[in-house]
């Protein structure tokens, strides 16, 4: 295989952003509280409460700790990139949980 001399120096500058990019992932907070996962997604915190109970899973989404919830910072951007069909998971989820049941 023939490389151009310049593509090789281009190796070194793409690896030293993707060193950037993963400094910055690592030094970013993952876990959240009501407040900064309201102030991240950029709704009320009330509105955060209503996804909660209506879109977001617990034990994916959010945990429950010591009297807290905690927001996934990694699963919020999941979910917010993510589109669904008519049928959420959570309905879906709780529909086969009742068919089981």
């Amino acid at each position: 295989m023939n490389l151009a001399f310049e593509n090789l120096e281009k190796i070194n500058n793409i690896l030293e952003k993707l060193e950037q990019l993963e400094n910055k992932i690592l030094g970013e907070k993952r876990w959240l509280n009501t407040k900064e996962a309201s102030y991240y997604l950029g709704y009320s915190k009330d509105h955060i409460h209503k996804l909660k109970d209506s879109h977001l899973i617990e034990g994916k989404h959010y945990f429950k700790k010591a009297g807290r919830i905690l927001f996934d910072k990694l699963e919020l951007d999941n979910w917010v990139t993510t589109s669904f069909s008519k049928n959420d998971i959570k309905s879906s989820i709780d529909s086969i949980l009742k068919a089981i049941i």
